[in-house]
């Protein structure tokens, strides 16, 4: 016959463990006791520290701080958070204690110690600072924030170096920072320094910083991101460059957008001093983006290149009008880069065929915003062969981008509709 299981102590592990047959009701009262037990601990664990964190997150006086650690006094956070409030009151001592306490309940934890050392510094403990901050870099130096307010201290320090060093690491791994990491960097390095040796050597990290200046439209470090990247990787994908192209036509940077531009797409004006790109035609199509041609969509007016027609070359721009006599057109122009306060000569050669008006076709060299009408062309009207076209204008200083178009005004007196064609060719400006 069987009997029950044994209620003698039997030697496990080094220890004793008491087994109780559990058919009996003693052993299911124990289980039951032991379960509550459990149970209790375990909620006694999660209760306590929910408890100090709600009462964490509403605590307005240092006295809330301390009953919130009442229930979790290990929590480091808290700790931290009341060391600074006894700090910012004049409690040295106990904001000290606090920060030694987060640091023994988190002995990896670099806050308490990135803390400690700005405290200390405040205090003008330097020597003690410094230890503290190396302890936090020791133990974390990924950590943005820890990267950031070292180099702050650094610089408070006068270590111009380590300074440079903190803020090259921001300026490589946190879009957040970088704006004011890298002028802050330039300041550091004064007027003689080279800031693209603040810039990573990674090309895709440089993409990044360029990206990132270009989204918060900072045109210094744009263009220090720009010339690294293009010393790391001379061939730039074409929608890097075409975003930080965009981004210097939008700011007026015509200098720059041309060297951007020509590093894009092959050289059509390649011994010549014309700084219309494309201005013969001879390109097989119009891009339509960055210094090329663009040419909107008009009611009326029919653009295209023309491959049997032109005065030099194999290509000329033609144009054919069906459309009303107030027609008011200037839907082919480009962006042009020039040199500010320089005068150049406009030249374009024209030719018509049954275009009956007295409103003909002309250029314009105009502002890009405003519509500022720097300079423009005699018009070309009725039914002729080649015929120049040509006008002087003079840019305004600080002007480094205007544009080029072609303009058709609204007849001034009654007149019948629009028709016939015009042919653009050997558009220049030198």
């Amino acid at each position: 016959m069987a009997t029950a299981r044994t209620k003698t102590p039997r030697e496990v592990g080094g220890g004793h463990l008491l087994l109780i047959p559990l058919e009996s009701r003693s052993g299911r009262l124990f289980v039951l006791m032991l379960t509550l037990g459990l149970a209790a601990g375990l909620a006694h664990q999660i209760v306590r520290p929910a408890v100090a964190a709600y009462r964490a997150a509403r605590a307005t006086w240092v006295a809330d701080l301390e009953q919130a650690l009442s229930w979790d006094p290990r929590d480091p956070a808290l700790h931290r958070r009341l060391a600074r409030a006894h700090d910012n009151l004049g409690h040295s001592t106990l904001a000290l204690a606090h920060l030694v306490n987060a640091q023994h309940a988190r002995p990896t934890d670099a806050y308490p110690w990135l803390e400690l050392a700005m405290m200390l510094d405040r205090q003008g403990q330097q020597a003690e600072a410094r230890e503290a901050l190396a302890t936090a870099l020791r133990l974390d130096r990924h950590d943005v924030t820890i990267r950031r307010e070292a180099a702050l201290l650094s610089l408070r320090w006068g270590e111009r170096e380590d300074a440079l060093e903190h803020l090259r690491y921001l300026l490589a791994v946190d879009p957040t920072q970088r704006d004011v990491a890298f002028h802050l960097a330039r300041l550091l390095l004064g007027p003689e320094g080279d800031p693209l040796k603040l810039l990573p050597n990674e090309p895709r990290t440089v993409k990044s910083v360029l990206a990132a200046a270009v989204s918060s439209q900072d045109a210094v470090l744009a263009e220090a991101a720009w010339q690294r990247l293009t010393s790391l990787e001379p061939t730039v994908t074409q929608d890097v460059a075409r975003r930080y192209l965009d981004f210097l036509l939008a700011e007026g940077n015509g200098g720059g957008a041309r060297r951007v531009w020509r590093s894009m797409v092959s050289n059509a004006n390649a011994g010549t001093e014309n700084l219309v790109w494309n201005g013969g035609f001879e390109n097989e199509r119009l891009l339509g983006w960055g210094l090329d041609w663009h040419v909107a969509q008009t009611w009326g007016v029919d653009v295209s290149l023309d491959r049997f027609v032109a005065a030099r070359g194999r290509h000329s721009l033609r144009l054919t009008f069906n459309s009303f006599p107030t027609l008011n057109f200037t839907g082919v122009w480009q962006l042009v880069g020039v040199d500010p306060g320089r005068e150049y000569r406009l030249r374009a050669l024209a030719r018509a065929s049954a275009f009956t008006t007295r409103s003909g076709l002309k250029l314009q060299v105009v502002m890009p915003k405003g519509d500022q009408v720097l300079a423009e062309t005699p018009t070309v009207v009725g039914t002729t062969n080649w015929t120049p076209l040509e006008a002087t204008v003079r840019i305004p200083a600080e002007t480094s981008l205007v544009v080029v178009r072609l303009r058709r005004e609204p007849a001034l007196v009654p007149e019948g509709n629009l028709g016939g064609k015009v042919w653009i060719d050997e558009v220049m400006l030198q």
